[in-house]
């Protein structure tokens, strides 16, 4: 029985909030409206700049001068009485015209101190005046998140996808949000370039958007000197640094989707070159890989022999998969792929082999963490 249903296969991206800003609808919106408030909440720092850049330069009048603009740094320690000078701040007119404008960077411990005086402020934030919080996180929905979303612009900085979300596993892999920004950044330099070409960029250079966009400027010079207005693959091999960005998590889907050849030469490229971890860090240690790889193929091991319990005996079906596992809508599809791939004897075959693993490692009587790990991808 298939577990697809339609609900899986149509499953569409998460619907943002009307108040929650992109880059590109806040570029949209600040042409026609300026803020008071503005909070930019995200991991990626290249679109946390971009953001704030964009608002400075639409401050009515034109972007006020650095000396104007009252900066606190994300080092700053917070405290209740500067708090409530930054508001007296906001509230008093210039004596030297244009607006008071004040950019709170690591937001998030600012609005956990006072949270009262947070919220007797912003009723007031509608005034004529800028304050700015950025932060890489926030609760949006805590009770003073709510409140800074009504008088305020939420602008999200988060970094795209680089590779196509999980509701499509069949995609092609640069069919994500990270290469149609690669590509505009590349046509905003003057240069053509193919969709599938940037997506090596990405796989070469990993996901963190800073660099890309410094690589973008690099070429962009390369290009001009040379009288080149497309880029070319023979160029970007030429001038990106090697290394990759798999992951654990792309190794482990390649084996359970029976994909050896894709699974073994990623395997390759992550030990010669290393690959990014949950910090954007490169990083090269085969027996982390491993353990990570063996953690993350139990938990999906585990998962698939609870998706066929529900679906072969108990003729379950969606409604039951979400109710009964920890697996959440967005990653069915991914998980009905890899279900066609592993009936109940290579599930029970993959854990046995993580489990000669496990006491391999534990005993230090199996060979290195990259054999082993060869092992299992293509014996089970």
């Amino acid at each position: 029985r298939d577990i697809g249903v339609t609900g899986v296969q149509t499953c569409a991206l998460p619907i943002s909030t009307s108040n929650t800003l992109n880059i590109s609808l806040l570029t949209r919106k600040l042409k026609s409206e300026f803020p008071s408030l503005a909070v930019i909440v995200g991991k990626e720092d290249l679109l946390r700049r971009e953001a704030r850049d964009q608002i400075l330069a639409a401050v009515p009048g034109g972007r006020p001068d650095a000396d104007t603009i009252q900066t606190i740094s994300a080092q700053t320690r917070p405290d209740e009485t500067r708090i409530q000078q930054l508001f007296d701040d906001l509230l008093t007119p210039s004596l030297f015209g244009g607006i008071p404008i004040v950019i709170l960077e690591g937001a998030d411990r600012w609005l956990k101190t006072a949270s009262d005086a947070w919220l007797e402020f912003l009723p007031q934030a509608q005034g004529n005046f800028l304050l700015i919080l950025i932060s890489e996180q926030l609760d949006g929905r805590s009770k003073l998140a709510k409140s800074l979303k009504e008088p305020g612009w939420w602008v999200s900085a988060d970094r795209p996808f680089h590779r196509p979300p999980p509701w499509r596993p069949d995609a092609r892999p640069w069919d994500n949000e990270l290469n149609q920004w690669l590509v505009h950044r590349f046509g905003q330099a003057g240069l053509k370039v193919d969709a599938k070409i940037a997506q090596i960029m990405i796989d070469r250079m990993g996901p963190v958007m800073a660099p890309l966009a410094q690589t973008v400027e690099k070429l962009s010079l390369i290009c001009t000197s040379e009288n080149q207005t497309s880029v070319s693959e023979e160029l970007l091999v030429k001038h990106l640094p090697g290394g990759g960005d798999g992951s654990a998590f792309d190794l482990v889907d390649r084996w359970f989707e029976k994909k050896r050849p894709e699974a073994l030469l990623l395997l390759s490229q992550m030990l010669e070159g290393g690959w990014l971890d949950e910090k954007d860090q490169r990083v090269k240690n085969p027996q982390a890989l491993l353990l990570q790889c063996s953690a993350l193929a139990l938990k999906r091991a585990r998962e698939l022999r609870a998706v066929r319990k529900i679906v072969e005996e108990e003729k379950g079906g969606e409604k039951e998969i979400l109710e009964q596992t920890t697996l959440t809508r967005p990653f069915l599809p991914k998980i009905r792929l890899q279900y066609k791939h592993c009936d109940a004897k290579r599930v029970d075959r993959i854990i046995a082999a993580l489990i000669e693993l496990d006491w391999q490692m534990k005993s230090g009587a199996g060979a290195r963490p990259e054999e082993m790990l060869e092992r299992a991808i293509l014996s089970v």
